[in-house]
């Protein structure tokens, strides 16, 4: 009788888990973005997929975006952990996928944004730097109806800090990371004191300036994050990573 309610007990816990495994959309081929919510322009699309190609060639890890309408009633961070493993998101030693997960079926104010990560990276993205860069980049312009604007910001700055991590200086997106881009009016502020600053130096005699900044970006950054192009079809497919849980989630 033991024996029997065992083998029942795990019948009942495969057949959970095959039919929670089957509410995962199958994902797309031959690319890093799966918008089955159709909410992104295909613009924008290109332009994340050019990158996560990029920085899967570069690096190994594997950066990808989901959107769905609907997650069957399942705790989002759960669901985007669970579906890391379902899909292998990452390399299967490393462990260093990063999903980036939104719903839009149950209203505003009641859909989930989360992003979960696989252990090999959880050092560099934390769960308490998950939850600054959604409160950052991704909240503000989400709440607005903004939605390509905050999948470009979020989107940057976990590429950005995944590169970092790898000492990757392969092409990058502008520099957004947990929305602490400096302010235009600082921008111009600065200027103004800079030239200020030339101007009574070179006018009081003194000593002139005789060379130039380095121009570019710091660590070989390509220019801004509009300039990726589409992509080139190189997608190898799912490296079988795996995730412990960690991330973090907001409705908005």
């Amino acid at each position: 009788m033991k024996r029997l309610t065992v083998i029942l007990a795990c019948f009942i816990f495969l057949v959970t888990a095959n039919n929670a495994y089957a509410q995962f959309p199958t994902p797309m081929k031959n690319t890093y973005i799966h918008d089955f919510a159709n909410v992104l322009s295909t613009s924008v699309k290109e332009e994340l997929n050019h990158y996560s190609e990029q920085l899967d060639k570069g690096t190994g890890a594997e950066i990808m975006v989901v959107t769905v309408d609907s997650i069957h009633g399942q705790e989002a961070k759960m669901y985007a952990t669970q579906l890391i493993r379902a899909w292998g998101i990452g390399d299967a030693q490393k462990n260093n996928g990063v999903l980036l997960l939104a719903t839009f079926g149950q209203g505003q104010g009641k859909n989930d944004v989360v992003i979960a990560v696989g252990q090999g990276l959880e050092g560099a993205l934390p769960d308490g730097k998950l939850g600054r860069i959604l409160d950052s980049a991704f909240y503000p312009s989400a709440s607005n109806g903004e939605i390509d604007q905050a999948f470009q910001a979020t989107y940057a700055a976990l590429y950005q800090t995944v590169a970092q991590e790898y000492h990757w200086e392969g092409q990058m997106p502008a520099q957004t990371e947990e929305g602490e881009s400096m302010p235009t009016w600082m921008f111009v502020l600065l200027v103004i004191l800079v030239l200020v600053v030339i101007i009574f130096s070179n006018g009081g005699g003194g000593p002139r300036s005789r060379g130039r900044g380095r121009g570019g970006y710091p660590g070989g950054f390509a220019g801004g994050f509009g300039r990726g192009g589409s992509s080139g079809g190189g997608f190898g497919g799912f490296g079988g990573g795996s995730s412990a849980g960690g991330g973090a989630s907001r409705k908005f």
